[in-house]
């Protein structure tokens, strides 16, 4: 593993916080391609990007006290050490709830008119699968549970080898961000439509990694993150049998 990937001028600089950056600034540069693509307004763009990005770091964090517990409150709650290598800017999970609500707030609060949300989509995927490079070099929650399967990989400390479940994550984004580029332009896939769908496919895809991962298990034998996963696919079911029911009613009366 390589933890820390160089030195400049004494300072370490982290795997794991290259790759967030990293990951943060290139998911940033296709959105605003994508933005540009769609003719996105600048003066849209801008203020529901940042709404986003301070959202999502704000709901990465705080969701390490529902996954880790409260007894990390003390490191969580301090957000000058955002980027501590001992607790890292927290859960994916939470920080896509978390730039999904500011972003939400932001369009609202412009008075945006429907979604342009979408050109979102294909930047998650791509900013999660770079991150994801970091959380293996870096060796991340030992990376997965034991396996004897050939790609396991050895990690510090362990006389055994290990899933590289940072590295499945990593693929199953970069296959995720192919789909979603291909369906950019679906007419059923717009206003919001193409985020909510791309959300859907990682909390599905994150519910069944989870079984290879090193997280606690809470209840059922499931995860925080497992959890999770389920209440966001459960919003998303609401959503759209909400959005499907006044059509449903329309077509019986008729």
């Amino acid at each position: 593993m390589v933890p820390v990937l160089f030195e400049i001028g004494g300072i370490k600089i982290y795997s794991h916080g290259f790759f967030f950056l990293f990951g943060l600034l290139a998911g940033l540069a296709l959105l605003l391609l994508e933005a540009k693509r769609r003719r996105w307004p600048k003066e849209e763009v801008i203020p529901i990007t940042l709404a986003a990005f301070v959202g999502g770091m704000i709901g990465a964090r705080l969701s390490i006290l529902f996954f880790n517990g409260w007894e990390t409150a003390p490191l969580v709650l301090n957000f000058y050490a955002l980027f501590d290598p001992r607790v890292g800017p927290g859960s994916i999970l939470g920080g896509v709830a978390g730039a999904y609500i500011g972003g939400y707030i932001a369009s609202k609060a412009i008075g945006k008119a429907g979604c342009a949300c979408d050109a979102f989509a294909p930047a998650m995927a791509l900013a999660t699968a770079i991150g994801r490079i970091g959380d293996f070099l870096a060796a991340e929650d030992m990376l997965g549970k034991p396996t004897t399967l050939p790609w396991g990989v050895p990690v510090p400390g362990v006389e055994y080898l290990v899933h590289p479940a940072p590295l499945y994550d990593a693929a199953f984004n970069l296959i995720w961000l192919a789909v979603l580029l291909s369906l950019r332009d679906h007419p059923k896939l717009q206003n919001g439509n193409l985020l909510k769908f791309g959300l859907a496919g990682y909390m599905v895809f994150r519910f069944f990694v989870e079984f290879v991962r090193n997280n606690q298990a809470l209840a059922l034998g499931l995860t925080g993150q497992q959890f999770a996963c389920i209440a966001i696919l459960i919003a998303l079911a609401v959503y759209y049998g909400r959005q499907m029911l006044p059509a449903r009613t329309s077509a019986l009366s008729q």
